[in-house]
């Protein structure tokens, strides 16, 4: 396991991987990656971790994997300097809930966890008090709630603690193409707020309510929407689900090409899978994709995308349409409404 987890994505799913080399080294990451691999890594029992024993047995496979779970963890927590490089790097307010959700995530990796998860929780109160332990004053949370809830809360409060990095690199000289990547994971967060908000209406059922909150509060201000858009070449656009009031977080998208983000919306795919797979279509779309097709210098190529993917079997990525979308859209921005016009007067 290696952290930042992006399984959310889908935009912008095709750069997943680049995004996660930037991030993996923010501090957040940094000490997810490094406490994970020590913890995973231990070769020795402690005896001082007996009291994971209490509750845990080893009379079926959950109960073992969170025993061996909370064993490993008992062991760096009593033998500190394994990992007080790491510890050194987070701020005194922030190592008890880096710990805790670090420490939640890998419970929720266990099958049946919920039924277990206090019986894992009840020796850390004493554990966290030895002498040795460098989390005396941390109650290690025991979030109670199942893994969805947890990825969304998860998610939500990361983000809300890496975007002032994140903010700093899209002020500075960095790389382009990296200052891309960034503008990219932002999207992608705001993306997966509008989809996840519409099931927290309130604390008393919502279960990461506190980072809904937190996250709307913080992302809604036009000066950080502003900043974003300047500095990414954004502009808000509609949501695929959630509301887009002026009073929330919106959606974003890349500037131009407004003519076919309205009828492809923000994935580019959608021009292959709605104009090659669709079979039974309007006469007015139908007139719309032989101007596609037979006017445009896209239509060309996407025909011969099309036949390179028969051929290939659609080994081409995403990449590929993004291309032609921006060789192109220019162009069917300007005159494609004029086209579609005379499409809909022929028929």
């Amino acid at each position: 396991m290696s952290y930042p987890c992006l399984d959310y994505y889908k935009d912008e799913a095709h750069v997943a991987s680049k995004v996660f080399n930037i991030l993996k080294d923010f501090p957040l990451y940094d000490f997810y990656n490094k406490l994970h691999n020590e913890v995973t890594n231990v070769t020795t029992t402690d005896k001082r971790c007996a009291l994971c024993t209490v509750n845990l047995t080893r009379t079926k496979q959950e109960q073992i994997d969170l025993l061996n779970l909370c064993q490993n963890f008992c062991h760096i927590l009593l033998n500190f300097d394994h990992i007080k490089t790491v510890y050194q790097k987070i701020s005194s307010d922030k190592r008890c809930t880096f710990t805790s959700y670090w420490l939640y995530d890998q419970v929720t990796k266990i099958p049946n966890f919920s039924s277990l998860s206090s019986k894992f929780y009840d020796p850390f109160p004493l554990i966290s008090k030895h002498s040795h332990s460098k989390i005396k004053d941390c109650s290690l949370e025991n979030y109670r709630i199942d893994k969805n809830k947890f990825t969304h809360k998860k998610i939500l409060y990361e983000f809300l603690h890496i975007y002032d990095s994140i903010q700093d690199k899209l002020n500075s000289q960095e790389d382009v193409s990296k200052i891309q990547l960034y503008c990219m994971h932002i999207k992608e967060n705001f993306r997966y707020y509008n989809i996840i908000k519409e099931s927290c209406k309130s604390k008393g059922t919502c279960d990461y309510y506190d980072e809904y909150k937190q996250f709307k509060e913080k992302f809604k201000e036009p000066k950080v929407i502003n900043l974003i858009c300047e500095k990414c070449d954004y502009i808000k656009t509609s949501c695929e689900k959630g509301s887009n009031g002026e009073d929330d977080v919106p959606c974003l998208r890349e500037k131009g090409y407004s003519f076919l983000y309205l009828i492809f919306g923000n994935d580019a795919d959608n021009i292959i899978n709605i104009i090659l797979k669709v079979t039974t279509i309007s006469v007015p779309i139908l007139v719309f994709s032989v101007i596609l097709f037979k006017f445009t210098p896209l239509g060309k190529s996407l025909n011969k995308l099309k036949q390179e993917r028969k051929k290939s079997g659609r080994k081409k990525k995403e990449e590929n349409i993004q291309d032609y979308m921006k060789n192109y859209a220019a162009y069917l921005d300007s005159e494609m409404k004029n086209r579609v016009h005379l499409g809909y007067h022929a028929t």
